[in-house]
């Protein structure tokens, strides 16, 4: 299993060199951090990439959704700003001309007959000069043929007479360039005021919104343009063009005029495309940053060690026992307690795959503490049967570090279930250089417990060291031993580690022992015990506890080779399972047991299961213990294999959690072999290994589930169901995996490639 996403060959023409730039640094620098290769390497090729066209796909959707937002959004803005202003100018405009009104109605007009004496002359010469809003006042009678103003008589006014208490604009009178309000009085008299500019200056502040430059214009009730508010405004173009793209339009009632606000369309496109070209470039960065994210999550999950961390959580790691064999006599004297992975699809992977990665990211320590409480539990009755035998255990420097470790090892091995006596901690010589580790060992040799050196020779520790380490038993590493032949008279290396440990009174353990002339070179030399496939491979603990059954009277090379059986073993093995417990687990199963059915949690169903709290509620009142006890016991069923969490994720604990009680229909039975059928995938009459494009992702030369059952049904004329489950073994035999190695062969579109 590798922890890339790189495939192991390539063509050596499609090979990209290292060399000097930031595309090498970075290559390196994620090589030195344990992260994927960026691009290929020499002699590598990526089974993952992101697809380019479905990419530059969901970038240019993401930007035409980006605009065409953009565009509407700046729409209904532009829509309310007009809005606003409209409203904006025409309260403005009403405040100014009620002030206006205000300043006509206190000119009193001429008494009747009276023409401009110098009194009215002089009121109006006065109001005109105080007033803020008004240039000049005048008076007079639509009838008459002259009007009273500062200067005096003047031209007769033009202003038809309006009754009513508001004004009326008009844009004819003396002045053309200046609007006139008229307020008809008493008498039929009109007062007439031509405004100032100032009136329709600064009606309303733009906001954020009114970023469009807007064409602003007075307008009477009749529709009559009487005045452009704003005709110095950049961007504004002149009334006489083509309608505009927005326009709004609010009146005054009281003073019998209508402000007009509208947006030309070209202004509206320009501020639109401005708007839109950053929601585009936003949008389009979003839409490149989710798909790095994508990216990174498929790199993420394709990682050994996201995989080794998912399997711990699901507790998929379990132990399994090599013999150790008495080279005198051919009895077993012990196990090697090793780990495997038990893969769901792949079946049961070798430490080869994963140990390396677990050590570097320190998840080691959590798999070992899970498989040495397992096989604590279930080698116990096994140990009180037989209390000659011992079982090593691997153990790491990182776990020599935590405080507390031996107060843990204390734990776990114990009275009830492995004794101390019968437990031998394994580390590797390398290891032994280190001083914290070397003090760490000291005080467990001193607690009481038995330590080994394994791979002895293969390190780097000083003869001097070893004769002041504290070490029961020595391994010699297979290196040495697959060297001894038929032929082999002397091992000068070997010859003298097995002569050191004479002299050390240490008693040896060869590794790899696979031949006869191995077993003959080896016990001649006095070496006390071996392991190896000449004896046993690494068997499950029951499978253990049944070959050492079948074994316990032979002795010598010849029985060491016996087959294994290949029955089909249940959970519940008398071997490995002492009578109490067995009684506690049939009436767990039957009549007034747990309370085991469909629970829900959330918004799913789980079935055929019990709560964890409960089943400690049941052995408290059945078995009468306390609740501390009874967690004990529960723990030590979930060991056994004979309970498990719903999702194999935690221990067993007294809280609302939910476990299935396990049966004998849960042992995986022996899978019908597929014979030639994993060469023929490889070949060109397999199924249609290609690319194929996942969202942004694009995987490389694999095939969907679909297309491998159906290949495999109109090949070999089976039922979909059978084919199913020869894809299935192909997977648990290698051949076969899921594109991220987590999910099982399926029917469907899921995508799979070969190993």
């Amino acid at each position: 299993m590798d922890s890339t996403i790189a495939s192991p060959t390539l063509a050596a023409d499609d090979a990209e060199p290292e060399g000097p730039g930031l595309r090498a640094w970075l290559r390196r620098w994620r090589g030195a951090r344990g992260g994927p290769a960026l691009g290929r390497m020499p002699g590598r090729a990526r089974r993952l990439s992101l697809s380019r066209p479905r990419v530059g796909i969901v970038l240019a959707t993401a930007g035409l959704v980006a605009g065409a937002a953009s565009g509407l959004d700046t729409w209904h803005m532009q829509h309310q700003a007009v809005e606003d202003a409209a409203r904006a100018a025409v309260a403005r405009v009403d405040e100014r001309l009620d002030a206006v009104a205000r300043e006509i109605r206190l000119l009193d007009p001429p008494s009747a007959g009276e023409e401009c004496s110098a009194e009215q002359t002089s009121k109006l010469l006065d109001a005109s000069l105080s007033s803020r809003w008004v240039s000049r006042f005048r008076q007079g009678q639509p009838e008459a043929d002259f009007s009273c103003g500062p200067g005096g008589r003047g031209a007769p006014l033009t202003i038809e007479a309006r009754p009513g208490a508001g004004l009326m604009l008009d844009s004819t009178g003396p002045s053309a360039k200046r609007l006139v309000a008229s307020l008809t009085g008493p008498g039929g008299w009109v007062t007439q005021a031509e405004l100032d500019e100032r009136v329709f200056e600064q009606l309303f502040k733009p906001g954020a919104a009114a970023a469009v430059p807007q064409r602003i214009s007075l307008q009477s009730m009749t529709g009559q343009h009487l005045k452009a508010l704003n005709p110095g405004e950049p961007g504004v173009t002149s009334s006489a063009l083509a309608p505009p793209a927005l326009r709004a339009m609010q009146a005054s009632a009281a003073h019998g005029l209508a402000v007009a606000v509208e947006v030309d369309t070209a202004a509206l496109w320009a501020h639109g495309a401005q708007r839109a070209g950053w929601a585009v470039a936003a949008a389009m960065l979003l839409a490149a940053a989710a798909a790095a994210a994508v990216w990174r999550r498929a790199v993420l999950r394709s990682r050994l060690r996201v995989r080794i961390a998912k399997a711990l959580r699901r507790r998929q790691f379990e132990p399994h026992v090599q013999p150790i064999v008495d080279l005198a006599s051919g009895r077993c004297v012990g196990g090697e307690v090793l780990m495997r992975w038990h893969h769901p699809q792949r079946g049961a992977l070798a430490p080869s795959e994963f140990i390396e990665e677990a050590e570097r990211t320190g998840l080691i320590v959590a798999m070992s503490d899970l498989v040495m409480v397992r096989a604590a539990q279930r080698l116990a009755q096994l140990a009180r049967l037989q209390p000659e035998l011992y079982f090593s255990f691997n153990i790491t420097p990182q776990q020599l570090r935590q405080t507390g470790f031996a107060q843990r090892l204390g734990e776990i091995f114990n009275a009830e279930t492995l004794p101390r006596a019968q437990v031998l901690l394994e580390l590797t010589e390398r290891e032994f250089v280190d001083q914290r580790t070397r003090r760490a060992l000291e005080s467990l040799h001193q607690a009481g417990w038995r330590i080994a050196i394994d791979d002895f020779g293969t390190g780097q520790s000083s003869l001097a060291t070893l004769e002041q380490l504290p070490v029961d038993r020595i391994k010699i590493d297979r290196a040495f031993v697959r060297t001894i032949d038929g032929h082999t008279v002397t091992r000068p290396v070997l010859d003298a580690i097995i002569a050191l440990s004479a002299q050390l009174g240490v008693r040896l353990i060869a590794e790899g022992v696979e031949t006869q002339a191995q077993w003959d070179y080896l016990r001649q030399r006095g070496v006390a015990c071996a392991q190896g496939y000449l004896f046993a491979k690494p068997l499950a603990i029951d499978a253990f506890a049944r070959w050492l059954w079948h074994r316990s009277d032979a002795a010598g090379p010849a029985a060491a080779g016996g087959a294994t059986p290949a029955a089909p073993v249940s959970p519940v093995d008398p071997l490995v399972m002492d009578a109490p417990t067995q009684q506690l687990w049939q009436r767990l199963r039957t009549v007034g047991g747990l309370d085991v059915r469909t629970r829900l949690h959330g918004l799913r169903s789980y079935a055929d299961c019990f709560v964890g709290r409960e089943a400690v509620d049941w052995l408290v009142r059945h078995q009468r213990v306390g609740r501390a006890e009874a967690v004990r016991l529960g723990q030590r069923l979930l060991a056994l294999g004979l309970i498990g969490h719903v999702l194999e994720e935690h221990d067993f604990k007294d809280g609302e959690y939910f476990y299935r009680l396990a049966g004998a229909g849960d042992a995986p039975g022996a899978a019908d072999s597929v014979a030639g059928l994993a060469d023929t995938l490889r070949s060109a009459d397999g199924p249609p290994w290609r690319d194929h494009a996942r969202g942004p992702l694009m995987h490389r030369h694999c095939a969907s589930g679909r297309e491998i059952i159906g290949w495999i049904v109109d090949r070999h004329a089976v039922p979909r169901i059978m084919a199913l489950q020869w894809a299935a073994q192909l997977m648990r035999q290698g051949a076969l995996r899921h594109v991220f190695d987590d999910q099982p062969l399926r029917d469907d579109r899921t995508l799979y490639r070969l190993d």
